[in-house]
């Protein structure tokens, strides 16, 4: 994935990095930066899910399940059948 310059400040304004220490001009260190609780909440709820500890979510609300495309019917399939299977 190729970075752009904007993504820092995206993501800074979108709250998920964090300042953990600011800048010090007497010693010039720079600022160091953490993920935020929002974003550590995502990434633990990802591995979790990747790890099959949480099914993934499968809502009629969610947009991915419109089924409006072949590959969108193929991939709830995968989804179904995965959820299914408690040995993943």
């Amino acid at each position: 994935m190729s970075w752009d310059k904007a993504r820092w400040d995206r993501l800074r304004q979108g709250d998920w990095i964090e300042v953990w220490r600011h800048r010090n001009r007497t010693t010039i260190k720079y600022s160091i930066f953490k993920t935020s609780f929002k974003c550590s909440q995502v990434i633990s709820r990802i591995y979790r899910i990747l790890l099959g500890e949480e099914d993934l979510p499968t809502s009629d609300r969610s947009i991915f399940f419109n089924n409006k495309s072949y590959t969108d019917k193929v991939y709830n399939k995968a989804i179904d059948d995965m959820i299914k299977d408690k040995d993943r």
